[in-house]
Formats: C-alpha cells, structure tokens, sequence
C-alpha cells in the first residue's frame, strides 16, 4: 500500500528532482574530474534507480519528465562553458523510462525494461557523440583496437565480432539490474513508511 495524503505527489516530484539534480551536479562532476572509464554509464546507473524508485511514489502522467526537466536544467547551468551534451543525455533518459511506464504499468518488468532501455541508449549516445566530435573514423580506431587485444590473446579471428554484442548484452544486463535494484528499492522504501505509520 503507498502512502497517500495531500500534495504527497508534489513534495516527492520535488524531492526526487532535487536529488537527480545534485547527484548530476555532485557525483557527475567527480566522475568527470576523474576521466576514469564508462563514467558516463555509471552515472547513468544512478538514474535509473533513481527513475525506478520514483514512479512508485509519483505515477502520474509526465511524472519522469518533470523530473528529468528539472535534473538536466540543474546540470546545464551548473556545466563550465555551455555543453548541452549531458542536458540531451538526461532528457533522453526521463524520455525513455516515461514512454515505458506509460506504455506499461509499473511493475519489475518495466523497471527492468526502462533500465535496460535507458541503459542501452547510454552506450548508443556515448558512440554517436563521439562519431560527431572525432569523425566516423573513430569506430575503425575501437574496432582495431579490440582485434589487436585478440591477437594479443593468440584469437585468429576478428574478435570484435564477440565483444561488440557482449558488450551489447552487458549493458542490457546492468541496465535491467539497476532497474530491479530501484523497483526493490521503492518497495522496501514503502514497506518502511507504512510501518511507521501505522
């Protein structure tokens, strides 16, 4: 049973955006700083959960598209220069996980779903902005890249052919596993409040 009282939808739109927003504007700017690799996609991560746990306590319609709106306006004003790369990538994300919750009602499949949706598009994102900034010839680069690991590894064949959709498969895979841990999430979150307040 979820809570329910006056304007309780409102202070959780409220609430979750806020968060969205500093996450975006705290752990993203960490990551950024640190360069390390798929920094990006663990970000992502968080707003999936975060996109997850929300729609169990606000499910009204456009509910993830307000929040999205308010993280990704945080992020851009808060950015050095003007980059609106990160602004898409957010809106994209809230975009994503709406159409699903709208199209489905909210339950584990659809959390996974979203969460391997958003996740997949991450990984799409990321390779297009990258085909824009450095020229299609970058895919050539990461292609040959992964076929000299191969033959580092004694493998005769072009064993990008392998990793490509493995690494497909894994998005898909932590995608949906961040979208489990936030249906999990809003269900013990809950859980706890209906027993305090009882």
């Amino acid at each position: 049973m979820k809570i329910k009282t006056e304007n309780t939808e409102l202070i959780y739109t409220a609430l979750f955006a806020g968060l969205w927003g500093v996450v975006e504007v705290t752990i993203g700017t960490i990551l950024h700083a640190s360069r390390i690799p798929f920094r990006g996609s663990l970000l992502t991560i968080v707003a999936i959960i975060l996109i997850t746990t929300s729609r169990f306590f606000i499910n009204y319609k456009g509910s993830i598209l307000a929040l999205c709106s308010v993280a990704a306006t945080i992020k851009l004003i808060t950015l050095p220069g003007f980059n609106i790369t990160p602004f898409i990538a957010i809106m994209m994300e809230g975009i994503i996980g709406e159409i699903v919750f709208s199209i489905m009602k909210y339950n584990l499949l659809s959390s996974v779903l979203a969460g391997s949706l958003i996740m997949i598009y991450t990984l799409l994102h990321s390779l297009f902005m990258q085909g824009v900034f450095f020229g299609l010839g970058i895919y050539n680069v990461y292609i040959d890249l992964m076929n000299s690991m191969g033959r580092g590894l004694n493998y005769e064949g072009e064993i990008s052919y392998i990793m490509i959709p493995l690494i497909i498969i894994a998005y898909i895979i932590v995608g949906g596993a961040a979208g489990l841990f936030g249906w999990k999430t809003a269900n013990r979150t809950n859980e706890i409040l209906t027993a305090e307040s009882e």
